[in-house]
């Protein structure tokens, strides 16, 4: 019986998978994983085969090539001769893994199959239902880089939830892989082996294809400040959409975005300064002090200057009103040392003395 459930896992999977394939990788190599079995937490008398069910879902995805499991368990067995495979075979229950499979273990059989990426994992029963984390972890990296979990699912919701997971997977693995791609493409830009144009071309292609990637979309946006005159435009439209994509909330997305540098939120609100919209980035700046917190110091001293500016355009209008409120505005952001705080301070004193002209 509990043959006939795992075969049904394995087929519903692959079902799945078939009919809601994920867009074609437009010229990318193949992602080679290796698929692990799950370390099987307390209880041991019950295998759900956790490992042959997601590996079934991830074949069915065309740019995953996975690693054939007869080389990964003869591998297992040289390590740990007297281990227990966890994918059992046969009638007879015969316990579950001896040892636990970890990122040591993993990268040790890693240099000899050779797989990009590795996916194990642990597996817990609660009763009647079940836990389950899947790491995923690259080459050459100590630790895993992304989490999959399951909690509190019953054993009849089992497919479905595997198969989700599987698609969760497999999309993460796509994402990783159109970036390394463009990671090698801005390097050969950089050597000298592309033009401009064409990397920036390359980007815009695999953006197409993952359109969600705050990362690409940063890689993108470096290109394109590299020349902000010809490319003002595609600046505040590439910026905005990594700011739309922030405020679905990812810190890794921002730490890539901090390893290039680079800050939308002050990009965008730059090409909106250098064309006179400072209400527009001031407003923007403010955003970045919730959902950038990083570079803050920038962002204030921007708001402080665009307050500043806003006043000197007042005041050349003769709005004496108008002018004080923008130079005070600008005094609660800007550092006491600055040239513009010293100036809007005595052109408040300056201006409370003089009558409002009217217009």
């Amino acid at each position: 019986m509990k043959n006939r459930v795992i075969i049904f896992f394995i087929f519903l999977s692959l079902f799945l998978t078939a009919a809601d394939p994920l867009p074609a990788t437009p010229d990318t190599v193949k992602v080679s994983l290796a698929v692990y079995p799950f370390n099987i937490v307390g209880q041991n008398s019950f295998d759900m085969h956790i490992a042959a069910v997601l590996r079934a879902g991830l074949s069915g995805y065309g740019f995953i090539e996975i690693v054939p499991v007869e080389v990964i368990r003869e591998k297992l067995y040289e390590i740990e001769p007297l281990s227990m495979w966890g994918e059992r075979e046969g009638p007879i229950n015969r316990g579950g893994i001896l040892w636990k499979i970890e990122p040591r273990v993993v990268e040790k059989i890693n240099e000899t199959v050779s797989a990009q990426y590795s996916l194990y994992g642990d597996l817990t029963s609660f009763g009647d239902k079940w836990r389950v984390d899947a790491f995923v972890i690259k080459e050459g990296e100590p630790a895993p880089g992304r989490l999959f979990s399951l909690n509190g699912v019953k054993e009849e919701e089992l497919p479905v939830r595997l198969t989700e997971m599987s698609k969760g997977i497999a999309e993460w693995l796509k994402r990783e892989n159109v970036l390394n791609e463009a990671e090698e493409d801005i390097r050969q830009y950089m050597g000298g082996m592309y033009s401009y144009s064409v990397v920036t071309g390359k980007l815009k292609k695999y953006i197409v294809t993952v359109p969600e990637s705050i990362p690409l979309r940063g890689l993108l946006l470096d290109l394109y400040l590299r020349d902000k005159d010809r490319n003002r435009e595609d600046i505040v439209n590439e910026g905005l959409k990594i700011i739309e994509l922030l405020e679905q909330g990812a810190d890794e997305d921002a730490r890539y975005l901090l390893s290039l540098n680079l800050d939308p939120f002050d990009a965008v609100a730059s090409a909106y300064e250098s064309r006179e919209k400072r209400e527009d980035a001031i407003a923007l700046r403010n955003k970045a002090l919730t959902l950038f917190p990083y570079n803050s110091g920038l962002h204030k001293e921007g708001i402080g200057n665009d307050h500043y500016y806003a006043a000197k355009s007042f005041e050349e209008k003769g709005l004496r009103e108008k002018a004080m409120e923008s130079y005070e505005a600008a005094l609660s952001y800007l550092e006491p040392s600055s040239d513009h705080f010293k100036e809007a301070m005595y052109s408040i004193d300056r201006l409370r003395g003089e009558p409002e002209r009217r217009r």
